[in-house]
C-alpha cells in the first residue's frame, strides 16, 4: 500500500499548463503578488520596519513581489514559444531549447526567475531565524533560543 510512495516519479523543472490551468495560474500569482505587496508595506508602515529581521521579511516580501511579476510575464512568453523549438531526441527525458528567435531567447531568460526567489526564501529564512532568536533572548532562554 505504501509501495507508491517508496518510488517516486521523476520531477522535472519543466512544467507546462493547459490554457485553462495557466488562466488560473496567472490568477494566483496576482494574488500572491497582491499579498506580498501588502505584507511588506504593513511591515514598513509600522513600527516593526525598526527591528533586522522585520527589515528581512519585508525583504523577501518585495522580491516575492517582483518574482511574481517576473513569472507572470514569463507564463505569457512561454505560450508564445513554438514546440517546434524543444528538440528532444531519443532516450532524451528533458526536452533542448533551440535559439531559433528572440522568442527562445527571451524564454530562456524569464526562466532564471529562481534569481529572485532563492534570495527571497533567504530573506525569510534570515528574518525569521532573527525573531526566533530575539523570543529566544526575551523569555530567557540559554543560546538564544536554539538553531
Amino acid at each position: 500500500m505504501l509501495l507508491p510512495f517508496a518510488v517516486p516519479t521523476p520531477a522535472f523543472a519543466l512544467q507546462t499548463h493547459a490554457y485553462e490551468g495557466l488562466y488560473l495560474h496567472q490568477l494566483a500569482h496576482l494574488f500572491f503578488l497582491a499579498a506580498m505587496i501588502f505584507f511588506a508595506l504593513g511591515i514598513q508602515r509600522s513600527w516593526l520596519s525598526t527591528r533586522r529581521p522585520w527589515q528581512l521579511m519585508a525583504a523577501g516580501g518585495w522580491l516575492l513581489a517582483l518574482w511574481n511579476i517576473w513569472a507572470f510575464g514569463g507564463h505569457f512568453v512561454e505560450v508564445l514559444v513554438p514546440e517546434a523549438s524543444l528538440l528532444s531526441e531519443p532516450g532524451q527525458v528533458v526536452p533542448r531549447l533551440a535559439f531559433v528567435s528572440w522568442r527562445e531567447i527571451l524564454y530562456y531568460i524569464v526562466k532564471m526567475d529562481h534569481l529572485l526567489a532563492v534570495p527571497a526564501i533567504f530573506c525569510f529564512y534570515f528574518g525569521m531565524r532573527g525573531l526566533h532568536r530575539t523570543l529566544g533572548r526575551e523569555n530567557g532562554e540559554a543560546g538564544g533560543g536554539g538553531a
